[in-house]
């Protein structure tokens, strides 16, 4: 009887070592076709694939351009994350994707920002001229052009209106910059300073933590735009 068992069990192990090796020889192949895949499809990668979209403008603006990609990549890959780990966890898919968009999702208040400081960055544009718009990204807008304020300018300019019967100079008025309340200001520059460090950062617990700052901070600017 015990020698019947120790065959047995040499049986068992012979079994479970054939499993082992058949799971490795499975692994190796799969590893094979993701690798060739991966080289395959290497071009459409999002990088490479912005990266041809944008050596299409000129190279004066291809920072810029790039600047925003790496701010939204770093969104997305963080929602993924966020994502995976609530599947992992043996969490519902729609959990998982609620999760995922808490993390991806763009307010137009944090876009106009991130495009803001970008084009200031860029050398594109200035905080005083930035100053115009309000906090939905518009200039003050007028009826007839002949009314429409001066932007940025130093100096007065005349316009001409022209009538039937005759011709007369209007001065433009120079548009003053929107006042907005020390509140708004100060939640815009920490926003500003957030995606800052949002990007460079490589810690995703860190990233984690700036995402739910933001996103606090944008509802308070939006919850005292709309009072």
């Amino acid at each position: 009887e015990f020698a019947a068992i120790k065959e047995k069990e040499k049986k068992e192990d012979e079994y479970q070592k054939h499993i082992n090796e058949q799971r490795k020889v499975a692994q190796a192949s799969l590893d094979e076709a993701v690798s060739r895949m991966s080289e395959t499809y290497e071009e459409f990668t999002p990088r490479n694939a912005f990266a041809r979209y944008v050596s299409g403008f000129n190279a004066t603006h291809q920072g810029i351009y790039w600047d925003q990609f790496e701010y939204l990549n770093a969104k997305i890959t963080l929602a993924k994350d966020a994502r995976d780990t609530v599947l992992k966890n043996g969490g519902t898919y729609f959990d998982a994707m609620k999760e995922y968009s808490m993390y991806a999702k763009m307010t137009k208040v944090e876009m106009l920002n991130v495009i803001k400081d970008l084009n200031v960055k860029h050398n594109f544009t200035d905080r005083k001229t930035q100053s115009y718009f309000d906090v939905n990204g518009k200039l003050p807008r007028v009826e007839n052009d002949l009314n429409a304020p001066c932007y940025n300018c130093e100096s007065n300019i005349t316009k001409v209106k022209v009538t039937v019967t005759e011709t007369s100079p209007i001065t433009a008025e120079k548009l003053k910059p929107i006042s907005q309340s020390d509140q708004i200001v100060n939640l815009k520059n920490k926003i500003s300073a957030i995606q800052n460090d949002f990007v460079n950062s490589k810690n995703i617990i860190e990233q984690k933590k700036m995402v739910h700052d933001m996103n606090n901070i944008l509802k308070q600017i939006q919850e005292l735009s709309n009072s």
